[in-house]
């Protein structure tokens, strides 16, 4: 039978009493016992294991049923205290502001940190008595305030460094803020516990690819390093290149001893890049460090300082922690605890998700504005819908009505979903929309039409408007347009079903469509509108019940270590977030017999649900074969669980226990971040990509960090496996730390619908990077702040699009000399530079739109000469698409650097570190290849073949220096060729592709990518697949259409450079969709995709991919006068 919604009732004192008092029999064989030390307000915590359990202050003995909750615990604790007149104040241990209930496991302290978690399920330490109970010490320990000037001084410097005051949100104890936050100390201390300062300080840059062609002679050879040690001696010595950091330490010692150096040698040392935060150390060869190949790249000179390990600066971590949380905490006991069949009314605390027989559905009050605004249409409707990750799985919608201030419909919408199919993660998602002709009062209803008896719980194909696939531009036109929206979690993050009333703040469409495109990510958020003065408030209620529902953990006791006190059990190695699936599967048909018993009540459910040993026993070995032979199509993983209905509990059960059997070593990095994305919400789905993902190196992780940053949002809570699985590698690895910080302290700044969850995020990686760390990002931070300011007034001072007066550089010197710019910083981009003061007189404005600011440093003393630093500084542009790009072009790099092909790519710096705020790494020694032809011929050497071979030649006089110029030009020019027409990057003028005194052919500013072309007056611009001009050619000896080698290899890097990468298409378009969550205007809809998979040629064979890209060779060859004449354009009109 349905589920009725009964009055609430108040739980008396005398009903708590009874739950050990009053027990039956079958219940006492569940009872738990509880020895509870009764602290008083003035003690102090004991430190120390459950063996230093205190036994100075009094205590109570409690004992009572294993399914009663941490509340009726602290009752019970709160009778025996007052019945023993044992506490001063025993009222006030109800309350969990005033008293905690704590336990020690090891050296660490646990709080029962919720009042509706199961007692059985905590994961404190049980021994048995001579009761024959399980029994645990508990203490219940008053709150203890911290220093307030310490808390407040601590909570101002992480909120100056998140961008965000968490604190003025964390009123609600158990609301998802603060649970989070006090959750995300656990993997934090984990951590912190195995973490080494010196390895966590002195982590290597190394790489695991193949030593490029061009160096392989080195290999043969000496190696030349000049050692520095505290001003005190230097000295050169000669290597192998497969020698370790600890051999020269051993070449140190020795050469210092002979030479009479004093040092303290019973001290560490380690080795630090002269004038760079960059280390060697560990067991890797000198040729894994990728500073050593950019030294032999670029001809330097390597030099290193010695240094004791008493001189690194400290990476302490200062913050005051909170007290660890019950890792079961959110979770909830199995079906069969919960359920409240058999049971007495004072037995039942809880209600399972799994005994609601109800259909779900809402009462939508209304709506009110406090200002109707400008444009709006004349009647309105509000659409209600079921969502499941990007999927809805119910649409109804109201009538509609005129819009004003305030709308009243007071009616009730009801959904073809059942409330025990409810998954976790599910949203009730709100729109008010503009009505079709703002003049038809007709019903949108979805709600199914006949036969309600049997079960509704298939994903619909048909999408509402606000949900479409398509761009959201193209989206909103018409009929239905979305005006208002927002988000309740139905399963809150503490496992709990929403009941009862609900006003919730909603966001508003954006007006302008360059806006509108993060709409297909902002949906997915459950957060609500902060500005509750101003925005539109949308009422509803749903039904109430008198106990919290549930969702049960698993259906019975049995069936796993989650569930009650199978905690004994478990290995306490792993968090209990990462410990292993223990749903059990149960019998699922896909027969008419099947949905015959679906349609039962809940008791036949109940007897369905519940599988014999035989059966189940007999039900695994068919998954384990399954399993078994599934391995050799794990690529398709992704494409299986797309087409699982998550809404059919059996269904979900079988593969919940498949993905939990499932070796995360047999599935691809790819088909990890493919399943990470909006297409999946399951958590267990989600928990075994993030499993992969811990195999993966710390190069690897920063090579996908920009992408995984971005699924955090796909997460329906803050708290997520991948949430802890990226704080535990930032925590564990300074340089993923460090862009870490920056990826999501952007999206704190630029993205209302998911700050919270960046921000808590980020707050829990700050509490544990260490002070060395939290003093840099004040710096970084700093940094960014000034120039922002000094940016902002010079586009105030120059709002021309171009011309600038004379006067600016002065003035821009003076603007920077009272900047607060600190003496030091890291640079964002680049966490090995420090650099210094800046250098005015080589500061400049530059002229195009945004007035970006040319500035460069001073870099840091060091016993070696180097050049300053460089950096452009931007404000008013979104740099998070060239930050794509670059990545991108990274990606590819390794991807051509594992088959030893180096095409000498130029990833430079580029990092957003704000909204429309960023830098850019200054490559040193480069042109632009309009300055070379300017140098060459003005304006009219945009048609001169031998501009650019004449400038190569004279910086290159040398024959044999010249040709290894040419090669390297000939193999860059291969690498952007390919990349850029598989990126499909537009607007490529002779202003923003560049040439380095070396030859490496570089491409800069990737403002329109995916095929996305710029025009002028109507007409299309860049005809060509990607540059390949005539002057390009001539530096290959392709004159005429003479062949050439250069050009032969050119062909044959081309076509080996493009089919490895579309052996990689997959992963570049997973990439890619993953990035969809941002917001990238050319980047917002699943059918940006297109152009990289037809780019690719992933529906055609090796050979026609092949033959596919020489014919865009050939295109470029006889198209390169279009380019040449757009060039000329560029240099004469200044058309960009």
């Amino acid at each position: 039978m349905d589920l009725e919604v009964v009055p609430k009732r108040k739980i008396s004192l005398n009903s708590a009493n009874s739950l050990s008092g009053t027990a039956t029999h079958s219940h006492f064989e569940n009872n738990l016992v509880f020895i509870c030390e009764l602290q008083p307000a003035t003690g102090s915590l004991q430190t120390g294991g459950p063996e230093n359990f205190s036994g100075n202050h009094k205590s109570v003995t409690v004992t009572l049923p294993a399914q009663c909750s941490i509340y009726q615990l602290r009752l019970r604790i709160c009778m025996k205290a007052q019945q023993q007149n044992s506490h001063l104040d025993p009222l006030a241990i109800l309350d969990p502001e005033k008293y905690s209930l704590l336990y020690a496991r090891g050296e660490d302290w646990y709080e029962a940190y919720d009042n509706c978690q199961i007692v059985r399920t905590l994961d404190v330490p049980w021994s048995r008595e001579d009761s024959q109970c399980l029994t645990a010490n508990i203490v219940v320990k008053p709150q203890v305030a911290t220093d307030p000037e310490e808390k407040i001084r601590q909570q101002q410097w992480l909120t100056y460094l998140i961008g965000h005051d968490l604190e003025r949100e964390a009123s609600d104890r158990l609301g998802e803020l603060t649970f989070t936050r006090r959750k995300l100390a656990s993997p934090r201390r984990q951590e912190l516990k195995t973490r080494d300062d010196t390895s966590y300080t002195t982590e290597p840059w190394v790489t695991s690819a193949p030593v490029p062609n061009e160096l392989e002679d080195w290999l043969e050879r000496k190696f030349s390093i000049t050692l520095h040690y505290l001003k005190r001696i230097s000295f050169s010595v000669q290597v192998d290149f497969d020698a370790t950091p600890k051999v020269l330490l051993k070449v140190f010692r020795r050469v210092t001893a002979d030479n009479g150096v004093e040092y303290d040698a019973s001290e560490d040392l380690v080795l630090k890049v002269t004038g760079r935060e960059e280390f060697f150390s560990g067991d890797c060869a000198l040729m894994e460090f990728l500073w050593v190949r950019h030294c032999l790249e670029t001809n330097q000179d390597l030099h290193l300082s010695v240094l004791p390990v008493s001189h690194l600066v400290a990476e302490t971590v200062k913050f005051v922690d909170w007290p660890l949380v019950d890792g079961f905490s959110g979770q909830f006991s199995s079906h069969d605890d919960l359920s409240f069949k058999g049971k007495d009314l004072d037995d039942i605390f809880m209600i399972s998700l799994w005994d609601c027989n109800r259909w779900l559905r809402v009462k939508l009050l209304g709506f009110d504005i406090p200002k109707l605004p400008n444009k709006h249409p004349q009647s309105i409707y509000v659409e209600a819908s079921i969502l499941y990750g990007s999927k809805v799985l119910s649409t109804v919608s109201s009538v509609p009505k005129l819009f004003a201030d305030e709308v009243l419909w007071n009616e009730w919408l009801d959904f073809d979903v059942l409330l025990r199919d409810l998954p976790r993660g599910v949203k009730l998602g709100f729109t008010i929309n503009a009505s079709a002709g703002d003049v038809s009062p007709t019903t949108k209803d979805t709600k199914p039409a006949t036969n309600r008896d049997s079960k509704a719980s298939t994903i619909r194909d048909s999408k509402p408007p606000t949900l479409s696939a398509s761009r959201p531009a193209e989206a909103q036109k018409g009929k239905g347009k979305v005006l208002y929206f927002v988000n309740l979690l139905l399963i809150d993050h503490r496992s709990v079903l929403s009941q009862g009333p609900y006003t919730l703040h909603m966001w508003p469409y954006p007006d302008q469509d360059d806006e509108a495109i993060t709409y297909q990510a902002d949906k997915l958020s459950s957060a609500t509108n902060p500005d509750r003065s101003e925005s539109m408030a949308i009422s509803f209620l749903l039904d109430r019940y008198s106990f919290p529902v549930v969702l049960p953990n698993t259906l019975s006791q049995n069936d796993g270590a989650s569930s009650s006190t199978s905690s004994l059990f478990q290995d306490k190695s792993t968090p209990p977030m990462y410990a292993p699936s223990t749903s059990t599967p149960v019998t699922s048909s896909t027969d008419s017999a099947h949905q015959q018993e679906e349609s039962q009540g809940s008791d036949t459910d109940t007897v369905a649900l519940r599988s014999t040993s035989s059966v189940l026993s007999k039900k695994r070995a068919c998954l384990k074969r399954f399993r078994e032979e599934s391995i050799q199509y794990a690529s398709n993983l992704p494409q299986f669980l797309r087409s699982i209905n998550w809404m059919d509990r059996r269904v979900v059960e079988d593969v919940h226990w498949l993905l939990g059997n499932w070796d995360p070593g047999e599935l691809d990095v790819t088909v990890a971040l493919e399943l990470l994305s909006m297409d999946f919400t399951d958590e267990m789905v989600r928990r075994l990509a993030v499993q992969k993902l811990e195999s993966l190196s710390n190069d690897d992780v920063l090579k996908y960090l920009l992408q995984l940053v971005q699924t955090l949002k796909v997460e329906p809570y803050h708290d997520s496996f991948l949430a802890r699985y990226l704080i535990q590698r930032t925590l564990r690895s300074k340089r993923i730390g460090h862009f870490f910080f920056w990826y999501v302290r952007s999206e704190v700044a630029g993205c209302p619908y998911f700050r919270q969850r960046m921000a808590v995020i980020l707050e829990a990686y700050l509490l544990g990077c260490g002070q060395a760390m939290i003093d840099d990002f004040t710096r970084q931070v700093q940094a960014v702040e000034a120039l922002q300011e000094v940016a902002v007034i010079t586009k105030r001072l120059y709002p021309d699009k171009t011309d600038l007066p004379s006067t600016a550089p002065h003035k821009l010197q003076e603007l920077l000399r009272n900047s607060n710019l600190p003496n030091e910083f890291l640079l964002p981009f680049d966490p090995r530079v420090r650099v210094g003061t800046i250098l005015l007189d080589k500061c400049k404005v530059m002229a195009s739109k945004k007035k970006p600011l040319w500035l460069e440093f001073s870099p840091m003393p060091s016993p070696t000469s180097s050049a300053p630093v460089g950096i452009i500084f931007k404000e008013g542009d979104d740099l998070r698409q060239d930050m794509l790009v670059i990545q991108t072009l990274a990606v590819m790099n390794s991807i051509w650097q594992e088959k030893s092909l180096d095409l000498n790519l130029i990833p430079y710096g580029c990092i957003s570190t704000g909204q429309n705020i960023g830098m850019i790494e200054i490559v040193r020694n480069a042109a632009t290849i309009a300055a070379v032809q300017k140098s060459h011929g003005g304006t009219t050497a945009a048609f001169r073949n031998d501009a650019l071979f004449e400038w190569l030649k004279s910086k290159c006089p040398l024959q044999e220096i010249h040709y290894k110029t040419v090669e390297r030009f000939v193999k860059s020019c291969a690498g952007y060729c390919v990349a850029t027409y598989v990126l499909g990057i537009g607007d490529r003028h002779n202003d923003n592709i560049m040439i380095t005194d070396q030859g490496n052919l570089f491409h800069i500013d990737f403002g329109h990518i995916l095929g996305n072309r710029k025009s002028f007056l109507g007409v299309n611009r860049e005809r060509a697949p990607f540059v390949l001009t005539p002057d390009f050619l001539y530096v290959m000896g392709r004159v005429k259409g003479r062949n050439s080698l250069n050009f032969q290899r050119f062909r044959d890097t081309c076509s080996e450079a493009y089919l490895l990468l579309r052996s990689h298409s997959r992963l570049l378009v997973t990439l890619f969709s993953l990035m969809l969550l941002t917001g990238i205007p050319e980047l917002s809809a699943a059918e940006d995709m297109r152009y990289l998979r037809e780019a690719l040629q992933e529906e055609q064979n090796e050979a026609e991919a092949k033959e596919h890209f020489l014919q865009q060779i050939s295109a470029c060859e006889q198209l390169g006068w279009t380019v040449q004449a757009n060039w000329w354009i560029h240099m004469v009109a200044g058309i960009k």
